[in-house]
């Protein structure tokens, strides 16, 4: 069967999800940082400063005040009434996709005929200071490093794509910020951990180890074998394996880049032995019929 692409082919390797929006990271770990009492503090703080050196106080203390207010109720209000469109739908791709990985040429007619190979990364700051104590940048611009290096040459390495997570199960600030890391196999994984790049930064951390207590690392490997992966969204802006993108050679020589997000339709993309490229029997889901998920 053939496959609905969600996306043209791009001319250009796109972006790679943890490059695409630094300030929207940056964002998220700052926020991260501190409990929602610091963040109090630190704007009853600010306002005490003016209070006490601006003139004008009643004015300079409520007029900010009102008028953020009244703009966050006025454009949420104007959202809500379908005025203004809504910034969070604007990636979203509405009801179901799916993953089909591209070959050497095109997203094939078959499913799950391709390996994958996920690598989650994490770093956490212990440190009374959070990210801002010693070591934690230093890791970061090595692992910022590491991505900028798989993205300028994708294909060499056999590099898909990355997807970054903060945690929130654990504490509530200071998380653990997280990485996953998606190659063709395993093999390029263990090349480019091999190479230059790693090797030097797994130098540094080794020579640096014990001034950096505070710091933690970790990762985790999972290497998948043909029809043992696949994955469902529905309603939701691309991520993960969906953000990722591959090189392929058309009939004709010339070189593009897929991105493996399909429509879901039909019955074999509707289950996840189906997704996984295996076979699918008649009543594998009585509670769940095609015509009810259809998309």
């Amino acid at each position: 069967m053939s496959f609905q692409p969600v996306f043209d082919n791009f001319a250009t390797r796109p972006k790679t999800a943890t490059l695409k929006n630094p300030s929207a990271t940056f964002h998220a770990l700052i926020r991260d940082q501190f409990s929602i009492l610091t963040w109090l503090l630190l704007g009853a703080s600010i306002q005490a400063l003016a209070s006490a050196f601006l003139p004008y106080r009643n004015i300079v203390l409520v007029l900010p005040i009102l008028l953020i207010l009244s703009y966050k109720f006025t454009t949420t209000l104007l959202t809500l009434s379908g005025i203004l469109s809504n910034p969070r739908m604007e990636s979203v791709i509405p009801k179901r996709t799916s993953i089909v990985l591209p070959d050497e040429k095109r997203i094939p007619n078959s499913i799950g005929g391709s390996t994958v190979c996920a690598i989650i990364l994490g770093v956490v700051s212990n440190h009374p200071l959070g990210m801002f104590g010693p070591g934690f940048k230093g890791v970061g611009d090595r692992f910022d490093a590491m991505i900028e290096e798989l993205s300028r040459d994708a294909t060499k390495h056999g590099f898909l794509g990355t997807s970054a997570w903060l945690g929130a199960s654990e504490r509530t600030t200071s998380n653990e910020y997280m990485s996953i890391v998606y190659f063709e196999n395993e093999g390029y994984l263990h090349a480019f951990a091999h190479g230059p790049l790693h090797s030097e930064a797994l130098r540094w951390w080794r020579a640096t180890e014990k001034e950096h207590g505070h710091l933690g690392i970790m990762h985790e490997v999972f290497s998948c074998p043909k029809k043992s992966w696949e994955g469902i969204y529905i309603n939701y802006q691309p991520t993960g394996l969906g953000t990722t993108a591959k090189e392929v050679t058309s009939e004709t020589g010339q070189k593009s880049w897929v991105n493996p997000l399909v429509r879901v339709s039909g019955n074999k993309l509707l289950y996840s032995k189906g997704r996984m490229g295996r076979s699918v029997g008649e009543k594998e889901w009585d509670e769940m019929k095609p015509s009810e998920v259809a998309a």
